[in-house]
């Protein structure tokens, strides 16, 4: 199989080579030491990675917890992991210890039978590196080998730690620009002799990148870049040279171009191939980002990569020339399917642009590709050429345009799961839209800052039409208008059981919650685990652990543990007991807002390990909080101008409002309920970084003082309006600002973790 151009959608780089089925033992014991690889058997006790296996199919072949006797499910202990972050990694437990990364690059290592803490690894983060972070100050695991723990730092340092005590063995800084706005919120991957980390920061100013390090010394071993610097080069490397091709020459270089590998990898061993999702572009807009068109390689694409010496295999680009942050980030699965009258090795995605994949692994070459969610943005995906479709109807670049997914995606990165029993991959996904458009005012780049040069609203149930007040929402038509002839805008949750074969949904239940309708219906349903018990386990942000019988979704336990959940479960055998455990802690793409109804904010959120067995106890809830019903009296009276308020508003949207959306109680404040004393600091806070401790760096490289001074006047401005309107008076100024610091608008990623 070839391509004319590699800007097709599968293109070969490297010769052919055997394909033969991937033995079970071999995918557990991929990136393991030689100790642990013998006894791969006993191994299946264990979770030996993020996803269980090299594979990450998220499935564990234990099964004395099944259908027969789930409600059985109890508390066997907790452990409290001294954050209020949310919590978004799968642990490993390895030879009888679990070992947790947590936000910042914490990690805890226990005695995975009684909980109790061996040792902790503090990365000493530099708190100055918040005011980069897109969603939330998370982590999403960490890798195992060697007898030792890989973690990433959120400023951009990979360390290998001893397994025994933690103690720091190697660190490399893996970030190449400390200017730009890079973060690291993803796993490190061990893909034989190296261990492999990307970055974040597509909706800021990062260039995309992936590197690899020795595993036995931290010594680079080589770094791929998804986008290239420059039209002419120099080229860090050759596909570069090729991918120069498909964007504009004109295109904006020194926005980075995006392109972050900020989550799923996956190995296989016998062939030897490196999986690497690719993120969304940045600019956002292709009439801002490569003018011209263009496929913009290798954004949004799924790379095979040699991991012995950095060079690209193959690529298939799921979103050529993206404009709408549908990342191919998601995780990926590897197994052995059968499809029509052979066995084929496939990787599986559920990207964010709605599509699920099935590919050949050796190969890339498309075996299918079919909507799993509403999508408009495509009519299809062509079988032979692998190219989607595009229909047309969410090219927003010369006016609004109603889009289906939203940018948070038809499935986010909330780990999906493969069991190969029942061969249904169970996937948390999300039914939303998002109108986006280009503002008006030019663009112009913010260095470090976010660069997403697009806006886009979701249509809420909660905000009306948009949310949106004065010119912004005159700048929209209203949603009857741009959602005639489409999907149903209703934003909902969904778990969903997927034949990858017959491309169908076997079953669905409904994870919206209390929120039908509302930003939260999609961000209830967490992460996902199955088991050859026939059973299917998520989390939800309402804090209970759901089971469903893996064959047909029938419910079995919903065990309430009062901590909003959005990690996947995992689960491990010792001494003949089977542990099922979940990190617990809500966060990430709702910038630590915990809507009401959320076990967050009822009991806060307190970051746990909750871990649980047959015949368990009740799991003990921390203490519930106590909330003001009356919406209080602002601490500061108005002041700045109508022009003022105007201005802070645009510099709310595009620089707070990816944190501070005052959807509801949380970790991150609502900014209209400042005491005096916080107005009375706020300049120290935004551009000195007091309290970047606490998640708040200085933004001084990105505003000025006096534009600090004009968000604080729309914020209380917004506080006052709110505070009139629950007191059902007049408002006291006939000021209407633009828009409130109170919209759900986003530039980038309002829901995007929704996460980075």
């Amino acid at each position: 199989m070839s391509h004319a151009s590699p800007t097709h959608a599968a293109h070969r780089l490297g010769s052919w080579r055997a394909l033969a089925l991937v033995a079970v033992a071999a995918v557990l014991s991929a990136g393991c030491s030689k100790r642990e690889a013998a006894s791969a058997p006993a191994a299946d006790a264990g979770w030996l990675t993020g996803g269980h296996d090299a594979a990450q199919t998220y499935h564990s072949p234990l099964k004395k917890i099944d259908a027969d006797n789930a409600g059985r499910l109890g508390f066997a202990w907790d452990y409290d992991l001294e954050t209020t972050h949310g919590q978004e990694a799968t642990p490993v437990v390895v030879d009888g210890v679990m070992y947790a990364s947590a936000p910042w690059g914490f990690v805890h290592a226990l005695d995975a039978r009684t909980g109790q803490r061996k040792w902790v690894f503090d990365p000493k983060v530099d708190n100055a590196i918040t005011s980069k972070v897109c969603c939330g100050i998370v982590s999403r695991g960490l890798a195992f080998a060697e007898h030792r723990v890989f973690v990433a730092s959120i400023d951009g340092k990979l360390f290998g730690l001893d397994a025994n005590d933690g103690k720091v063995l190697w660190q490399v800084d893996t970030i190449v620009d400390h200017e730009r706005g890079y973060t690291v919120t993803g796993a490190p991957y061990v893909a034989g002799d190296v261990v492999v980390i990307g970055n974040s920061g597509g909706e800021l100013d990062a260039r995309g990148y992936v590197s690899a390090y020795k595993v036995s010394s931290g010594e680079l071993a080589w770094r791929f870049y998804t986008v290239p610097g420059s039209s002419n080069g120099p080229f860090e490397h050759p596909e570069l040279e090729q991918a120069a091709k498909t964007w504009d020459p004109q295109s904006r270089w020194d926005v980075g171009l995006g392109g972050t590998v900020w989550d799923g990898m996956a190995y296989d061993a016998k062939l030897d191939l490196l999986y690497v999702g690719v993120g969304n572009s940045a600019l956002y807009p292709r009439k801002l980002r490569s003018p011209s068109g263009g496929d913009n390689l290798y954004v949004a694409s799924i790379l095979a990569i040699n991991p012995k010496t950095g060079r690209l295999v193959w690529h298939y680009q799921t979103t050529p020339g993206d404009q709408w942050d549908y990342t191919a980030t998601q995780k990926m699965i590897l197994a052995d399917l059968r499809i029509g009258d052979r066995t084929r090795q496939v990787l599986m995605q559920a990207p964010k642009n709605g599509f699920f994949y099935v590919l050949d692994r050796a190969t890339g070459e498309l075996l299918s590709a079919k909507p799993y969610v509403p999508v408009n943005w495509a009519t299809g995906v062509d079988q032979k050429t692998g190219r989607p479709t595009e229909s047309g109807l969410a090219d927003y670049s010369n006016e609004p345009k109603l889009v289906f997914p939203s940018p948070a995606g038809g499935h986010n990165w909330h780990p999906m799961a493969f069991n190969p029993e029942t061969g249904l991959v169970y996937i948390p996904t999300l039914e939303a839209s998002a109108v986006f458009w280009i503002p008006e005012a030019p663009y112009t780049y913010i260095k470090g800052g976010p660069n997403a040069g697009a806006l886009y609203a979701f249509p809420a149930a909660q905000a009306g039409n948009w949310g949106l007040e004065g010119a912004a929402a005159k700048h929209l038509k209203p949603l009857a208008e741009l959602s005639k002839g489409q999907p149903d805008t209703t934003i909902r949750g969904f778990l969903r059981a997927w034949d990858p074969v017959a491309h169908k949904v076997v079953w669905e239940v409904e994870t919206s919650g209390p929120w039908v309708g509302q930003m939260n219906a999609i961000w209830n349903g967490g992460g996902v685990m199955t088991t050859s018990g026939n059973l299917v386990f998520q989390g939800q942000s309402t804090g209970a652990l759901h089971v469903y019988r893996a064959t047909d979704g029938h419910p079995l336990a919903a065990i309430d543990i009062g901590t909003s959940i959005m990690a996947a479960p995992m689960t491990y055998e010792l001494d003949g007991v089977q542990y099922v455990a979940v990190m617990a802690g809500f966060g990430g793409a709702l910038g630590g807002v915990h809507p009401v109804g959320t076990a967050a904010e009822r009991y806060g959120n307190a970051g746990r390990i909750v871990t649980f067995k047959l015949d368990g106890g009740a799991v003990p809830r921390p203490a519930e909080l106590r909330h003001e019903s009356a919406v209080p009296r602002p601490s500061v009276e108005r002041f700045g101008s109508a022009a003022d308020i105007d201005a802070g508003n645009e510099l709310m949207k595009r620089n707070c409002a990816r944190c501070h959306a005052n959807q509801g109680p949380g970790a991150i404040p609502d900014l209209r309920w400042m005491s005096a004393d916080t107005h009375q600091h706020f300049d120290d806070i935004v551009m000195k970084g007091v309290r970047a401790s606490k998640g708040m760096g200085s933004f001084a490289g990105v505003i000025t003082s006096e534009q600090a001074q004009q968000i604080r006047a729309a914020v209380v401005d917004s506080a006052w309006r709110a505070y009139e309107a629950d007191q059902n008076t007049p408002q006291s100024a006939p000021h209407v600002p633009d828009s409130g610091p109170h919209i759900p608008v986003k530039p980038g990623s309002a829901a995007s973790e929704v996460s980075r």
